[in-house]
Order: structure tokens, then C-alpha cells, then sequence
């Protein structure tokens, strides 16, 4: 806890500004109470976590959250305040909001709007993070989580494979239609974004990685750049890398032998590990709907035209929820909408089957104006 109300009734705000001397003063000169309950509070100085507010061990408060706050969490909480009010925009640090019973970390107001910043440190379940948002957008009030820079899925800056993690993924953001995660260092004082996201398998992506100082943010919080296509054209080559090295394993190691409808389809393609047209396993504009990298449902997909003597140019809509019977994939609106804009794809690019050739150039310049260049 960084707030707390002094003998005045008026509210105090932990600054990084006060020495530790001037705290121990304030310590023996003043008595502090919790703004929720208003029973006293410590003032704890230790050499460990930075100053902040506790309730005695004895208090029967509901609000016992500083207790549970780790070092990032009360700094980021800090650093995010003091940016806020060189801002000027008269943030409230830990308000309760009885409407809600919620607390967010700071509330400011922007153009006759309220957002609630939240700086996340630690793991939340997917339902109590619903359930918070939610109750923020019932009273009108826009949330932005922000979370701690996760330091051992980053390697450095620029475009690189990255693991993010089911409960990770519910942070991103989208702007014109480019997803993107907002990351806040503590210890270095700057923004990490991780933006132009692409789906790989599973909790595995691909994305561009900077920074940008505590000092030179704003708000509304600065939202990253498209990609150019050079960078685009080297972030669609590691996923063709990324496509080569699964193939290996996936072909060599299948416990499913010929049960494996994927590899038949690779047989029946005349398709090897290495010789994959490049137009296979390519990302789509709803590429998570499936967990599987998309070259499974892709090459699965050709196989189905071949079976069914049909092109991408002579396949409907209607035979989409057919082919995802026949290939046992379950069916959902976010799958379908993905399969169907392949497809799509496919006809903008003019193929007709996996032996058609096609210039590497021109697939960069079709997708980057299709993933990247809109909005």
C-alpha cells in the first residue's frame, strides 16, 4: 500500500522523492491510517522492498492487499503514478470503488473518460481477470492492464520467437487490427512492446520486440508502428524456418503411422519435410483459432481439394465445415473464419495446387498488404 491518511484526514502518497531519512521522521512524528478501514497503518522502512503501508497483524480489514504486493509491484505502481502526474493527469493511487468493490492500482481521467491502470506482476486466472474487467466496464470505466516485462521470454530487441503463455495472452491488445503486448520493466524503467504477433503453435510466436523509456511515454500509451516490409520480409523468413524445423521431427517421430492424416496427405501431395511449396504454412489473419502450427491444416487442406478434384477458385463456403469433418478437426466460427480467408488468400495469389511456383516476393507483398497494411 502507497496511500494512506495522515491525523489531517488528508491523503498521502509515498513519493520515491522522500529519503529514508525523512521517512524515519515522519515515522516517529506522524500516525497513518488506512484510507478503507481506518484503522492505523505502519510505515514499514525495511531494507528489502521500498517503503510502503501495512495494517498491524492484528487488524480485521478486508483490505490486506499490500501485504501480498511484491517489490516490482509496488515500484511499477510508483513509477506509473509519478508518470502520470508530470502528465497532469491528476491520477488517484489504490482508490476503492465500493460501486464495484474493486481497487485498481490507479485511476486517471483523459478526456472526460476514467481508465483503471492495473500493472500485473503476478499470475491471474483467466476467470478473475474477466470478472475484474468486466466490473470496470459496467461502471464506464476503461481498463489497461500492464504487465511486468517478462525477462526470460525476451532475447534483446527486434523480431524473435517468443513464448507467451495462455494467461500471457490475455494482455494483448489490438489497434487497426495489429495485436500487441505492452510490458513495463521496473528495474530498467522502460516500456518493452511486443507487437506485429504472429501465431505459431501452441504458446509459441513470432513478434517484434522494443522499447521505449519511462520518460517518453504518454497517454494514451504510445502504440507501436506497423512493420515495414523489409522487416516484415525477414519476420515471414523465420517463420519459414521456424516451418522447416517443424517438419523434421513431425514426419520422423509420429506415433500415429498410417493413421496420421497429415502424413498421408504429405504422401499423397508427393510432398517431402523440405519440399514444402511456400505458400504452405503460412500465417492467416486468424491463425490461433488452431493450437496446431498451420501447415497441418493447410496441407490437409490441399489434400482435400485433390480427393475432391476441387482449387481454392472452385471450392464454396459451404464446403468448408465438410472438409473440417473430414479431416477431424472440430469446427468453430474462429476456424472457419480462418480456413475460409486462406482460401481467399489463395485466390488473390492465383494458386491452383501445391506444384504451382510462386515468387517469394510477391506472397511478401500480398500478405504484408493483407496482415499488416490495413487499418
Amino acid at each position: 500500500m502507497l496511500v494512506a491518511h495522515n491525523e489531517n484526514k488528508q491523503l498521502f502518497v509515498l513519493h520515491r522523492q522522500f529519503s529514508r531519512d525523512e521517512l524515519q521522521l515522519l515515522k516517529k512524528q506522524q500516525q497513518f491510517f488506512c484510507p478503507q478501514c481506518n484503522e492505523p497503518l505502519q510505515l514499514k522502512i525495511g531494507q528489502i522492498r521500498i517503503p510502503h503501508f501495512a495494517h498491524f497483524h492484528n487488524s480485521e480489514c478486508d483490505n490486506l492487499f499490500s501485504e501480498r504486493e511484491s517489490e516490482a509491484h509496488l515500484l511499477g505502481k510508483q513509477h506509473l503514478y509519478e508518470l502520470f502526474e508530470k502528465l497532469q493527469l491528476s491520477p488517484i493511487l489504490e482508490p476503492f470503488l465500493p460501486q464495484i468493490q474493486q481497487r485498481p492500482d490507479i485511476l486517471i481521467e483523459h478526456h472526460n473518460r476514467l481508465f483503471a491502470i492495473e500493472f500485473q506482476c503476478s499470475q491471474l486466472a483467466i476467470e478473475l481477470f474477466t470478472a475484474r474487467t468486466k466490473g470496470y466496464l459496467e461502471v464506464n470505466i476503461t481498463p489497461i492492464w500492464i504487465v511486468h516485462t517478462p525477462y526470460e521470454k525476451l532475447k534483446g530487441l527486434g523480431i524473435q520467437k517468443i513464448k507467451i503463455n495462455h494467461t500471457m495472452s490475455q494482455y494483448l491488445m489490438q489497434n487497426n487490427g495489429q495485436r500487441y503486448l505492452m510490458t513495463y520493466d521496473v528495474k530498467r524503467e522502460l516500456f518493452y512492446y511486443i507487437s506485429n504477433i504472429t501465431h505459431l503453435t501452441k504458446t509459441q510466436y513470432i513478434g517484434q520486440v522494443h522499447r521505449i523509456p519511462l520518460k517518453q511515454q504518454q497517454f494514451p500509451f504510445l502504440i507501436p508502428s506497423k512493420i515495414s516490409l523489409e522487416k516484415f520480409d525477414q519476420l515471414f523468413s523465420q517463420i519459414l524456418n521456424f516451418r522447416d524445423d517443424y517438419m523434421l521431427p513431425r514426419i520422423l517421430l509420429s506415433k500415429r503411422g498410417v493413421n496420421d492424416q497429415f502424413l498421408r496427405a504429405i504422401y499423397e501431395l508427393r510432398l517431402t519435410g523440405n519440399r514444402l511449396p511456400i505458400f504452405i504454412g503460412i500465417p492467416v489473419r486468424n491463425t490461433n483459432a488452431f493450437e496446431e502450427f498451420c501447415v497441418e491444416w493447410q496441407v490437409q487442406l490441399f489434400y482435400f481439394l485433390k480427393c475432391h478434384e476441387l482449387t481454392p477458385q472452385t471450392m464454396n463456403a459451404n464446403a468448408v465445415p465438410y472438409f473440417f469433418e473430414w479431416a477431424s478437426f472440430a469446427l468453430t466460427i474462429e476456424r472457419k473464419i480462418e480456413v475460409t480467408y486462406y482460401l481467399s488468400l489463395l485466390k488473390r495469389l492465383n494458386v491452383q495446387s501445391v506444384d504451382d511456383h510462386l515468387e517469394k516476393r510477391h506472397l511478401i507483398e500480398v500478405l504484408y498488404d493483407e496482415l499488416v497494411a490495413i487499418g
